[in-house]
């Protein structure tokens, strides 16, 4: 496993203990199928079913975080999270969140947009 993989990872385990510590419901994680990639699929007791893309950064690169959330990556996720829901049956309120973790050494900060879509 690469360093890159291995930072992406941390990242997402990060964002799975914070979005639990909400009271959300991890469904899935690294989903992947037919073209399509999911970091993490949650509930959020307020909004339904969320779709999170999670984009781990070391300090020194955490200002092209954001800019990496593409219109092309969004149609992406958008695919990935038609395929979801018809695999899992699943209908109600569907939103999509990013979050970004700044890894700093032993510290990490977390930065969650809710509804990027």
């Amino acid at each position: 496993m690469g360093r890159t993989h291995r930072l992406g990872q941390v990242g997402e385990d990060l964002v799975a203990e914070y979005l639990t510590g909400l009271g959300w419901q991890i469904l899935d994680r690294n989903y992947r199928r037919r073209g399509a990639e999911l970091d993490i699929v949650a509930r959020d007791p307020k909004r339904g079913i969320v779709f999170v893309e999670v984009k781990t950064r070391s300090a020194r690169g955490a200002a092209t975080a954001w800019e990496s959330i593409t219109e092309q990556k969004m149609r992406f996720l958008r695919r990935g999270a038609a395929v979801w829901l018809s695999e899992h049956e699943r209908s109600g309120s569907v939103c999509m969140d990013a979050v970004v973790v700044k890894v700093r050494g032993r510290l990490a900060d977390i930065e969650h947009r809710k509804g990027v879509l």
